[in-house]
């Protein structure tokens, strides 16, 4: 075979403009090095990180019943302040989205654990800022990746294309025992845009999962917030409605709290526990609060004739 200039003939002369292997190489190795960055961030130790190493400690305390010492642990996780979300570049949105899942998954817990403490204001107030923190990320990222999952899906059939139109060459081409040098800079560019056939989805698969977790989790955290609001719509209601003392939640508390059926109806020990830590936020001077919980977890006998 007649040797071929790379410049004006053979694998490269050949491609029309919009399938140029050489163009599509070009792209390639300038997008690698614009988003080695973003891999690194993805991949970085993070909030994260510390919510699933803490998650099974304060899931033990809720084990234990030691609700209120499980929603310390969990706090103890939230930042005093909330980080700006970076909008810059396609790096400080891929950041930015992942400190706010992260903090958000932060959030989630603190209000779990707060919700069972009885803290059910604080848990409202967690359950929130976890919704607000996906919500900011979903609107950030949703049309900036979805353009990026556009690129790479097109990038992908480009790839393809290239291939596709050469394959002929580049059997020739990896068929040969030795090649010239304008030979083995056809192949390995073949080999680039080969590599990049199985890059390019994966990149679209990074992008749309950005997109996807955050609007999942915003849609998880607004369950979460009106489980949250209508158990205190339920609760100010009763109070509101309590004859003896309409609105007065320690008259409240004292009359369920004198009434063994309300206890009873809590059902085992773990409902029991927070439905007495509930009234223990709303009273915490109540003795008789204290008492029962004493009872429940065996510090004091119970009295003769009543259930604990």
């Amino acid at each position: 075979m007649t040797r071929r200039s790379r410049n004006n003939e053979g694998f490269l002369g050949e491609l029309p403009p919009k399938s140029s292997l050489a163009e599509t190489m070009r792209k390639s190795a300038f997008l690698s090095f614009l988003l080695l960055p973003i891999a690194l961030v993805a991949q970085a130790p993070s909030l994260g990180d510390r919510v699933k190493a803490a998650r099974p400690a304060v899931e033990q305390l809720m084990t234990e019943l030691s609700y209120p010492e499980a929603m310390t642990r969990a706090e103890a996780l939230l930042p005093a302040t909330r980080p700006a979300f970076d909008k810059t570049n396609n790096q400080t949105l891929v950041q930015g989205c992942t400190t706010n899942l992260d903090l958000a998954a932060a959030y989630r817990l603190a209000a779990e654990a707060a919700d069972s403490a009885g803290a059910w204001e604080k848990a409202l107030e967690y359950a929130k800022a976890a919704k607000s923190l996906a919500d900011e990320s979903y609107e950030a990222v949703k049309e900036p990746f979805k353009k990026m999952v556009d690129y790479y899906n097109q990038a992908g059939l480009r790839a393809k294309q290239v291939l596709d139109e050469n394959v002929d060459r580049i059997k020739e081409l990896k068929a040969k025992p030795a090649l010239d040098p304008g030979e083995r800079q056809e192949l390995d560019l073949v080999l680039g845009v080969e590599k990049e056939l199985v890059d390019d989805p994966k990149w679209a698969k990074f992008f749309q999962t950005f997109v996807d977790v955050s609007k999942r989790d915003g849609e998880i955290y607004v369950s979460l917030v009106k489980v949250m609001e209508d158990k205190l719509k339920s609760e100010a209601d009763q109070i509101l409605e309590y004859k003896a003392g309409k609105g007065e939640k320690t008259k409240w508390v004292d009359a369920v709290i004198s009434t063994p059926s309300y206890l009873e109806a809590q059902g085992d020990k773990a409902g029991r526990a927070r439905w007495l830590y509930r009234l223990l936020v709303l009273d915490p001077e109540s003795k008789k609060v204290h008492h029962q919980l004493d009872v429940l977890f065996g510090r004091v006998p119970a009295k003769k004739g009543k259930k604990a």
